[in-house]
C-alpha cells in the first residue's frame, strides 16, 4: 500500500507535447525545462489514450497518447493531427473495429478517429449530453444524460437511427449477449435503477432496482454482472454529512436478472469507476467521500468489501491494463492546470508518473 504524501511528480516517462506549428521529430526527457514538440507518429504497437476532461465551458479538453513501447507521451493528439480542437469536456473514449469514439459531453458530439493514425473520420451529432459509448456489430449505443435516453447510432452512416427512453441520467453501459445494461446515475438528482435493453427489439425489457445512483458496471470471470452504486451526498452536495446515502455494490445474474449479493458501504463512502483485472476475478474502484474522487480499492469477487485502499491517494480517473495488470490513476490538482497519470504494478507499487492534459478522467487501451 502506498502512503498518502504530498504529490511530487516522478517523471520517468518521456514527455512529448505535439503542436501544429512545430513538426520536428524530437524526443526529450520530461525533466527538461523546455520539452520539444512533435507530431505523434502512427503507433503500431500498444497505445494508451488518456481522456482529459478539460475545464467546463473552456473547450480545452484533449486526448493524450502513451506509446507503451517507446515510453513517449504525446499531448493533445486530436488537435495536433486534425487541426481543430476536440471540444468541451471529453467524457470517455472507446475503440470498436479499429475506430476510436471520443465522447465530448458539453460539445454534444462524438468524434470518430482512426485509432492508428488518429485522423478524424466523422463527427456524430444530435445528442444533448452524451456520456458513454459501446458498440456491437454495426450499431453503437450512447448514453445521453439530459434526454434520459440511449441513442442508437448506425456506424456505417454515423447517424442516430433510434432513441430508447431509460432512467434518469444514463451513464455507463455494458453489453452481455443480446442485452444492453444501462446504469441510471440520476443526473444531478437520484435514481436507483439499471435499464435492461433488448438489442434485437431495441426496447427496455426490464428495469432492475439497485442502490442509489448506480454509476459503473463490469462482468466478472463467471459472467456475473457487478454494479457499483455511488449513493448520494444529499441536497448539500457535501460528502460525509448527515444527509448522505451510502453507496453499494451488487452482484447480478445477467441471464435471470436476479440480484445475488449486496455489499453496503458506510454513509460517508461514495464509490465510483468500477473495473476488473484481466482474469475477471479482481474488482477495482475508487472510494471517496465526494463521489468523484477516491482512493484505489481492490476486492476479490469471492471476498468482502476491502477495509483499506491498496493505493492511498485520491484519484479522479482509473484504468486497469488487461494485458499486464498495470494500474493507471488520473490525478487532478485542479481544473485549470495539467493533471498527471500515475502507473502502478498490480501489487500497487508506483512505477512512474507523467504529465497529462487538464483533468484526466479515464483511459482507453488499444
Amino acid at each position: 500500500m502506498e502512503n498518502e504524501t504530498q504529490y511530487i511528480p516522478i517523471m520517468n516517462f518521456k514527455t512529448i507535447v505535439p503542436a501544429l506549428a512545430l513538426l520536428a521529430s524530437v524526443t526529450t526527457s520530461c525533466k527538461d525545462d523546455d520539452p520539444k514538440t512533435v507530431t505523434p507518429p502512427p503507433v503500431i504497437g500498444k497505445a494508451v489514450f488518456v481522456v482529459n476532461e478539460g475545464s467546463f465551458g473552456s473547450g480545452n479538453s484533449s486526448v493524450s497518447m502513451i506509446d507503451v513501447l517507446s515510453n513517449n507521451i504525446y499531448q493533445d493528439v486530436f488537435q495536433t493531427v486534425n487541426g481543430f480542437p476536440l471540444g468541451d469536456v471529453a467524457q470517455s473514449m472507446s475503440i470498436h473495429n479499429g475506430k476510436g469514439y471520443i465522447v465530448v459531453n458539453n460539445s454534444q458530439k462524438i468524434e470518430v478517429i482512426n485509432s492508428l493514425t488518429l485522423e478524424s473520420t466523422a463527427t456524430i451529432t444530435g445528442f444533448q449530453s452524451p456520456r458513454h459509448f459501446v458498440a456491437k456489430g454495426s450499431k453503437g449505443y450512447v448514453s445521453d444524460w439530459f434526454s434520459n435516453r440511449v441513442a442508437v447510432v448506425d456506424l456505417t452512416t454515423n447517424s442516430i437511427v433510434n432513441s430508447i427512453v431509460v432512467g434518469s441520467g444514463p451513464e455507463q453501459m455494458l453489453i452481455a449477449g443480446n442485452r444492453l445494461f444501462v446504469t441510471n446515475v440520476g443526473g444531478f438528482g437520484s435514481d436507483s435503477t439499471v435499464s435492461v435493453i433488448n438489442l434485437q427489439t431495441e426496447t427496455v425489457e426490464a428495469t432492475l432496482q439497485t442502490g442509489v445512483n448506480p454509476n459503473s458496471l463490469r462482468l466478472d470471470a463467471n459472467g456475473k454482472l457487478w454494479v457499483l452504486c455511488g449513493g448520494s451526498t444529499g441536497p448539500d452536495f457535501i460528502g460525509g454529512t448527515a444527509d448522505d446515502t451510502e453507496g453499494s455494490l451488487r452482484k447480478i445474474d445477467p441471464s435471470t436478472l436476479a440480484t445475488e449479493e449486496i455489499f453496503d458501504f458506510t454513509s460517508a463512502e461514495h464509490p465510483s469507476k468500477l473495473h476488473t483485472d484481466k482474469t475477471g476475478t479482481q474488482l477495482y474502484f475508487l472510494n471517496g467521500s465526494d463521489g468523484y474522487t477516491g482512493k484505489i480499492m481492490k476486492m476479490n469477487i469471492n471476498g468482502s468489501l476491502p477495509s483499506q485502499p491498496i493505493i492511498n491517494r485520491d484519484f479522479y480517473g482509473l484504468g486497469i491494463d488487461h494485458d499486464d495488470g498495470t494500474i493507471y490513476g488520473g490525478y487532478v490538482p485542479g481544473f485549470t492546470s495539467s493533471g498527471y497519470v500515475l502507473r502502478y504494478t498490480p501489487n500497487a507499487i508506483l512505477i512512474d508518473s507523467m504529465q497529462a492534459g487538464i483533468a484526466p478522467n479515464g483511459f482507453c487501451f488499444r
